[in-house]
């Protein structure tokens, strides 16, 4: 079979113009081949391409001859610079791998310090090399000091052809646009084949070009590159995420945790890092501030999240000039994953990894780092201690280098400083990573939107009708349609519901947790003979991976904890574990059926399993080693644990396990988990949305009465509707939070306030959330503080909060909607439930355009007897004279209201009278008006004046 050579030569010979390939063949026939018969003559079919002249070539002379030949007709050609870069080019590829063939003109090259060689120096200068022009000359200021001046100068000069990008038409495409994903598949048991080492992949023909040819050549083996699973690209899982739909992209200028201390005001600092919503063209793009443009850009996020399919995605679209190809000359994906299986590599290894033709031209790529991206994927997945590395960091992009220290190198900056990178990590992993990133932008990715999760249903189920069942199920299930912006959570959801349709079960899925939907899916997912046994071997596998940092298993790690070809069959039938198609490698089908399994056997104890299988640490006491202390409860495994210790996760647990976890087992348990969660509840801060996961996963009432019994107010960032979720359901347990407050929109001063918990959501408030958040008030009695200022309400989040202000077991005191976008149809609906609500004594109703209208619905409800409202704020709400008979008609027949403030309302003359005739009557007992005065003529201003002396209980002012 052809090998690297071939590859090589077909490169170049399809890089050739039409005419010069004729050339080329025509001259071979008077070619005398050193070793060969005379008159012995290639022949060449008339039509002949580059691949299959290589091919012959190859064939009749073998690789070395048939390179001395094509170096030889090159030089008789007058192609000086494409002979020039193909030696060069074989004088690279001997370097990286000694087996390769070139011409033997060409020195044998064994050492690898081939950057010092003279003879590499000899060999690179053995021929005169045209000059380019000084504009197409290429900075390569990123070769190391090291470097020949002589190597650098042939570079240079041999460089000469066009970036493949230039002329490409710029396609910037947002987050939506990447949704050519295909349809759902079953994974299949057995690896994929792979073709045989030195195949010639055969190229497309070569279209009639008039400039430059390297387009062409790269556009074929950007085809290529999607026809042949490259070795960093095979753990796809793409039967996880079968169409790609919308992410939430929320750029903040720092990562979220990790905020400046120092500001000038909270509130400031909050305004400054609420962040805003980007699309995956602007990855890359000019701060809106600075104007800077980052080199380096994080996507991070909770586990299944969607950033690795991002990222995948990202390559994908730019392989099909959708984008970057304006901004990008190369693009690498590398999953960290698979290179952590090479304890070293060069970074030109590195590069050769992931390039689809058969060699990489290295020069080429390294000429002009500023146009190259490397995509590192799950760069928190392996075991790595980047920081730790930066006295070895590689300078020489020829070293050999472990492989973190090359990734610290790239980090760092201190190779290819001019290279972007795109990488994907856990929130709960990044820590570690922040010492070596060089000013990089966060991009916080956070799940499908909510159009999105509805569209992944529909393409998902290729039969509408389905579609339509399945998703109608999951609505009617407010928190599981929650969680399903989780893109593996959506993807756990219709799989189960698709297997309940192919066996004819009626559609149900009741889970309102995590935890409980992988148990669901295994539950499902088993086949008829039971597996406890072996599962129990697969939990400590998951373990000992967990501890070790470890996500890829050899057939001899599955064997030490009992699973043989018959069980990993059926593990890979039911999809929980996938195999490397390029090696006889195992992984589970997502990190997180790994941290489930592992949380599984820290569950179950590790007496049974240390007599079966000795090396599994399932040891609850090794999480914080694991994981730390600060990022214990964002752990997946430590969630999935809280969520096996309810009692439905036991039954579920029990049940598919088969096995039965010791009341004294769970009472360990349980008091790990309190003593864990006392420890960091006291020293709660606004990032504890962690410890709530894990709380609202166990979903244990007693549990979370007294985990929450001593909280009593934060500030907590939520930017998603899973977290308001968590929040909202732990906080019903919380006897001391008086006030809930969402982006502090309206008033901001705690004077007299009730102790509290203030919101902060950096993204919109959808449908679902509302309903969420409203349902704190049909529990928590104790609530008596409701302010939702300066945020959106639609009409259907009006209706929810009517609603809850309904319900008996409603206490709220005081609502604050200010600047909320309300309506006079609005207030209708408001005022239907301040009607009905026995406790509420303050409304805030400032900065909506409620018109004459919406107060004529207020005033109505609010005038009822019975209604206890002491204070009614109503400023710049765009009123007139026309709701003045109806305001004043409510202060006669309100004996309660005490406040009322109409500033910068345009009341007039004729308003002023009507009020003066509702304050007058005896039963109004107001106290103190706000209105405007400035505006009013001097026999109104007179009759004010004379209402006060009548009644000198009440003020009537102006707030300057």
């Amino acid at each position: 079979m052809a090998g690297e050579a071939q590859r090589q030569l077909a490169w170049y010979l399809e890089e050739m113009k039409k005419e010069e390939l004729k050339e080329f063949q025509l001259r071979l026939s008077d070619q005398k081949p050193c070793g060969h018969p005379p008159g012995e003559a290639l022949t060449q079919p008339e039509n002949a391409g580059g691949v299959e002249v290589a091919s012959r070539l190859v064939a009749q002379y073998g690789e070395q001859q048939a390179w001395d030949l094509a170096l030889r007709t090159w030089e008789q050609m007058g192609l000086s610079r494409l002979c020039a870069q193909a030696r060069l080019e074989a004088a690279l590829m001997s370097a990286q791998s000694p087996s390769f063939l070139y011409s033997p003109s060409a020195p044998n090259l064994q050492s690898p310090s081939w950057p010092t060689s003279t003879e590499v120096l000899k060999f690179c200068n053995s021929e005169p090399l045209v000059p380019l022009h000084d504009s197409e000359k290429r900075d390569l200021r990123h070769l190391p000091s090291g470097t020949s001046g002589s190597i650098q100068k042939d570079l240079l000069n041999s460089l000469d052809y066009e970036s493949p990008s230039k002329g490409l038409p710029n396609a910037p495409v947002s987050t939506a646009v990447l949704s050519g994903w295909e349809p759902p598949i079953l994974p299949n048991p057995e690896p994929r084949k792979q073709e045989t080492p030195g195949t010639v992949w055969p190229l497309a023909e070569t279209p009639e070009t008039s400039g430059n040819s390297c387009t062409g050549i790269r556009e074929r083996y950007q085809n290529q590159r999607r026809e042949r699973p490259c070795p960093t690209q095979s753990w796809k899982n793409e039967d996880l995420h079968p169409k790609f739909m919308q992410l939430l992209l929320l750029h903040r200028s720092h990562l979220r945790g990790h905020e400046p201390l120092v500001r000038g005001s909270w509130h400031h600092g909050v305004i400054e890092e609420r962040g805003h919503l980007i699309e995956v063209r602007d990855l890359f793009g000019p701060d809106p501030g600075t104007r800077d443009k980052p080199h380096t850009v994080i996507l991070y996020g909770d586990a299944g999240i969607g950033k690795s399919t991002l990222a995948r995605q990202v390559r994908r679209a730019w392989e099909e000039g959708q984008l970057y190809r304006d901004h990008f000359q190369h693009v690498f994906y590398f999953s960290c994953r698979e290179l952590a299986q090479s304890k070293v590599m060069s970074l030109a290894e590195l590069l050769t990894k992931d390039w689809a033709g058969p060699v990489a031209p290295i020069g080429q790529i390294l000429s002009e780092p500023e146009q190259l991206l490397f995509i590192l994927n799950d760069l928190d997945e392996p075991n790595w201690i980047l920081e730790e590395q930066r006295a070895e960091l590689c300078l020489h992009w020829s070293q050999r280098q472990p492989v973190h220290t090359l990734l610290g190198s790239l980090l760092e900056k201190t190779v290819l400083p001019e290279a972007s990178l795109l990488i994907t990590a856990r929130t709960t992993a990044l820590q570690k990573f922040i010492p070596s990133l060089k000013q990089p932008r966060w991009v916080e990715v956070l799940g499908f939107s909510e159009s999105s999760r509805k569209e992944y249903f529909y393409k998902y189920f290729t039969d509408e009708s389905q579609a339509v069942r399945a998703f109608s199920l999951v609505a009617s299930n407010q928190a599981l349609l929650t969680m399903c912006l989780v893109p593996s959570v959506s993807w756990l959801v219709c799989t189960c519901l698709q297997w309940q349709m192919e066996s004819g079960e009626e559609l149900s899925l009741t889970s309102q947790t995590t935890t409980a939907l992988y148990l669901c899916y295994l539950s499902q997912a088993l086949p008829d003979q039971p597996l406890g046994p072996q599962l129990r071997g697969l939990c400590s596998l998951a373990a000992e991976g967990t501890w070790q940092g470890k996500t890829l298993f050899s057939p001899g790690d599955l064997r030490k904890h009992g699973l043989d070809g018959a069980i990993i069959s059926t593990l890979l039938k039911m999809r929980v574990l996938q195999k490397h198609p390029t090696s006889l490698s195992y992984s589970f089908m997502h990190l997180c059926f790994q941290e489930f399994f592992a949380a599984v056997s820290c569950a179950l104890g590790d007496k049974e399993e240390k007599g079966r299988y000795p090396n599994s640490p399932g040891s609850v006491e090794k999480l914080p080693e694991v994981y730390g202390r600060r990022d214990l409860f964002g752990a997946p495994i430590v969630r999935f644990l809280f969520g096996l210790l309810s009692e439905p996760g036991v039954r579920a647990m029990e049940s598919v396990f088969s096995c039965t976890l010791p009341p004294e087992r769970k009472g360990d348990l349980l008091s790990w988990a309190k003593s864990e969660v006392q420890r960091e509840r006291s020293s709660l801060q606004p990032d504890s949305l962690q410890l709530l996961h894990c709380l609202y996963e166990i979903q244990d009432e007693q549990f979370l009465m007294q985990a929450m019994a001593h909280f009593q107010g934060s500030r907590m960032c939520v930017q998603t509707g899973v977290e308001l979720l968590v929040f909202t359901f732990c906080i019903k347990f919380c006897c001391h939070v008086k006030r809930l407050q969402l982006n502090e929109g309206g008033q901001r001063g705690q004077a007299g306030r009730p102790p509290g918990v203030v919101l902060l959501s950096w993204v919109p408030v959808t449908d679902v959330c509302w309903q969420a958040l409203f349902s704190v008030l049909q529990v928590t009695g104790g609530l008596k503080e409701l302010d939702l200022s300066g945020n959106l309400l639609r009409h259907s989040a009006v209706q929810g909060l009517c609603e809850a202000l309904r319900c008996p077991s409603c206490h709220l005191e005081t609502l604050r909607l200010a600047n909320c976008g309300l309506t006079a149809e609005g207030c209708k609906d408001l005022a239907s439930g301040l009607s009905a609500s026995q406790t509420l004594t303050e409304l805030e109703l400032s900065f909506n355009m409620l018109l004459d209208a919406g107060a004529a619905h207020l005033c109505q409800r609010l005038g009822q007897p019975g209604c206890g409202l002491r204070r009614l704020l109503l400023v710049s709400c765009s009123l007139t004279s026309g709701c003045c008979q109806d305001l004043a008609s409510m202060l006669s027949a309100g004996p309660s209201l005490t406040e009322l403030d109409l500033q910068q309302n345009d009341l007039d003359d004729l308003g002023v009278r009507l009020l003066c005739e509702g304050l007058r009557h005896p039963t109004c007992r107001l106290t103190l008006l706000w209105l405007d005065q400035t505006q009013l003529s001097e026999e109104v201003t007179e009759m004010l004046r004379a209402l006060k002396e009548e009644k000198p209980q009440l003020l009537i002012s102006r707030r300057r």
